[in-house]
């Protein structure tokens, strides 16, 4: 499945100066840009704002009276908005076409991959617990599970209906309880996914404290 990319706007925690010159770098690689069609005077509305922003924050600096900040913060959300708009504007035209995005002056918000069928757990073990009747489990855990489920067999591991549900939970470790001591009891795992019902896990096999 083709990753599909997003123009990242890059505005958290910027400073107005280096805001000034991500505005006029967008105007540069916009202007004339096939791939990014716009509504006129979009880029030169973008340019003004930036001058606009250049001059306030150079008056707040200079004079750094409250009504100078006021006016400044202004400009900064001016210049903000517009580059979220274009940022609208690009992904709309772009069509999740990174080479595209990046022409268009942006980095690249890359969507994650949905994560398909997992394969069984790795490192499937079971230790005899410290208290009677106990068993403790613990496996690698998956990238991109959403929780484990634990099967218990207590009679034949070749005979599917002696596998029986036993739990579910979202780590990668499980204490068992209430079983009958000295008995040897057999666990698998699966992950579950976005996609569903991951494959299962080699067998481990321990008897109970």
């Amino acid at each position: 499945m083709k990753r599909k990319d997003k123009a990242k706007m890059g505005l958290s925690g910027i400073t107005p100066t280096d805001l000034v010159e991500k505005g006029r770098l967008h105007v540069e690689s916009c202007h004339g840009n096939p791939d990014v069609p716009l509504p006129p005077d979009f880029l030169a509305t973008l340019a003004a704002a930036c001058d606009a922003l250049e001059l306030a924050n150079f008056t707040m600096r200079e004079n750094g009276g409250k009504r100078d900040r006021l006016i400044r913060d202004a400009r900064v959300w001016e210049v903000k908005n517009l580059i979220r708009n274009l940022a609208g504007y690009v992904n709309a035209n772009c069509q999740a076409d990174g080479e595209k995005i990046l022409r268009a002056g942006f980095d690249l918000h890359k969507t994650p991959l949905p994560v398909g069928i997992l394969e069984g757990p790795q490192n499937v073990q079971a230790k005899r617990g410290k208290l009677p009747g106990e068993v403790r489990l613990n496996w690698k855990g998956k990238r991109g599970k959403l929780y484990y489920e634990l099967e218990i067999n207590a009679g034949d591991t070749k005979v599917p209906e002696d596998w029986k549900p036993l739990t579910w939970t979202g780590r990668n470790y499980y204490t068992v309880t209430g079983l009958e001591t000295d008995r040897p009891y057999y666990f698998r795992v699966r992950a579950v996914g976005t996609a569903g019902q991951g494959m299962l896990s080699d067998v481990a096999m321990c008897k109970a404290a």
